[in-house]
Parts: structure tokens; sequence; C-alpha cells
């Protein structure tokens, strides 16, 4: 895919609020999981509730990654545009942007884990 500097800056902005907006809602998520285990002590909401705890670490820990990543390909976008600023909105040669995938599959995987997690609190709560 051919794609202008100009883009590729636009996106990261995009990805990056994205992130933050992730970020906080799983910091949301894991005080609701929090009110749960301060009502409900049983074993088998414990597990339930150490797995949901789980997830939200793995998806922090993916989103923490995802914006060194984009922050790593934001700098080489800023150095390639001071090196030719008359060209940034001209079509560059071929993008291998994993990026997208990886943000697809977080978008995707909290998306998932919201669900899921808040039918588990329609359950116990």
């Amino acid at each position: 895919m051919k794609t202008t500097l100009s883009i590729l800056h636009n996106q990261a902005s995009d990805w990056l609020r994205d992130l933050v907006f992730y970020t906080e809602e799983i910091g949301i998520l894991t005080e609701r999981l929090d009110e749960v285990r301060m009502y409900n002590t049983g074993k088998e909401i414990n597990a339930q509730a150490n797995y949901y705890q789980n997830k939200f670490v793995a998806l922090r820990e993916q989103t923490d990654v995802l914006v060194r990543d984009i922050m790593a390909r934001e700098r080489k976008v800023e150095r390639t545009a001071e090196e030719m600023p008359d060209r940034i909105d001209e079509l560059i040669g071929l993008v291998d942007d994993q990026l997208f995938d990886r943000m697809a599959l977080l978008t995707k995987g909290i998306a998932a884990t919201r669900y899921e997690f808040n039918r588990f609190l329609s359950k116990v709560m």
C-alpha cells in the first residue's frame, strides 16, 4: 500500500488517542472487578475474577507495547518529513504496516473482553 507521510502521522495520532482511551477503559473495568471482589468472596467468583484480572493485565501490556511501537514509527516518519519537507503529501513506497493489524486485533480483543466481562457482571452483581 502506498501512502503519504501526513497520512502516516495522522494515523499514528488517531491510534495514540485510541490507546489512551483503551488504557482508561481497562482501568475502569479493573475498578469494577475490584468491586466484584469486595462483595463476592466465593471461590468460583474469585477464579473468574482472576481470569479477568489476567486478561486486563495482558490487554494493558499489549497497549503499552503498541504505544512504544507507534511512537518509534512516528519518529521515523518525522525524520523522513524533516529530510523531505516538500514531499510530505506525496505518495511514498510500499508500507508494510503490521501496526494496523495489531491495532485491529487489540480493538477486537478489548471489545470481546468488555462484552464478556459485562455478561459476568450481570450474573454476579
